[in-house]
């Protein structure tokens, strides 16, 4: 039988815990910049894997910041690697599940762990195939663990995203992401070593999108779903604002107006 003090306790984190990552976000960024995330809409209630790129620490904290964002009304769910979980093992209730990494036990714990979470259609499950850091130019081989995952009997819906941190023009950088279209698990190859190349290169082709688009350096065809702290501060921003008033304008910390709408 559940614990609803636990649940609750659980549900309070959660709530607390996705304001907090927006209030990082908002700090740390000049904005969070999307592309794509329309395919999320043809996942519908099928429970969701979405498998990203890793080119920081961050990233975690930006599934957080999507969930929020655009799939207020899932539960989040995460593999982290085990040791690193159990130093702070309140990340339990956020969503977060322990993984043993470069272990037969530790790949069977992901699957056990992965299908219990996608087995309610609510959840959303974000996974870094590679493994480990890098650069968004590197192409890296997927571990396993996703074409376990996934094959032609997965009733889920499984998308890719590619992540970039840039800076433009602002002394913040720009968090970038791109959605490709949804994958239909029915045409995956058979054989798994086929299957994991396939699912590598949907993720890449939608890497090359998104560095052609940062190398843009304007975010067209972006969404702005977030905008973050702007200005220099300081000495700078005191003289722009004064030269501002003196001439009867209205001041904008921002070197330019920020492309795209959305949310602010």
């Amino acid at each position: 039988m559940s614990n609803p003090v636990s649940g609750l306790l659980s549900r309070v984190l959660n709530r607390g815990f996705r304001r907090y990552v927006r209030r990082f976000v908002r700090s740390n960024f000049n904005a969070v910049r999307v592309v794509g995330h329309e395919s999320l809409q043809q996942i519908g209630e099928r429970s969701l894997v979405v498998y990203v790129n890793h080119p920081g620490w961050v990233d975690p904290m930006v599934a957080v910041l999507f969930t929020d964002l655009l799939l207020h009304d899932r539960k989040f769910a995460a593999p982290m690697d085990a040791a690193a979980l159990a130093r702070y093992p309140v990340l339990e209730r956020l969503g977060f599940f322990g993984v043993e990494r470069d272990s037969a036990a530790g790949a069977r714990e992901f699957l056990r762990q992965s299908r219990r979470a996608l087995g309610n259609g609510h959840t959303a499950l974000w996974m870094t195939p590679a493994g480990r850091f890098h650069d968004v130019r590197e192409a890296v081989p997927f571990q396993s663990g996703l074409s376990h995952l996934v094959d032609r009997d997965f009733i889920g819906g499984v998308l890719p995203m590619a992540l970039e941190y840039v800076f433009w023009n602002e002394r913040r950088p720009e968090l970038l992401a791109r959605f490709g279209p949804a994958i239909d698990c029915r045409t995956l190859p058979e054989d798994r070593a086929e299957r994991t190349a396939f699912l590598e290169q949907r993720l890449g082709e939608q890497q090359t999108e998104l560095t052609r688009q940062a190398l843009e350096r304007t975010g067209g065809g972006c969404e702005r779903l977030l905008a973050g702290a702007s200005g220099i501060g300081g000495v700078y921003d005191a003289w722009r604002r004064l030269t501002c008033w003196l001439r009867g304008g209205s001041f904008d910390a921002r070197h330019e107006s920020p492309p795209g709408g959305g949310q602010t």
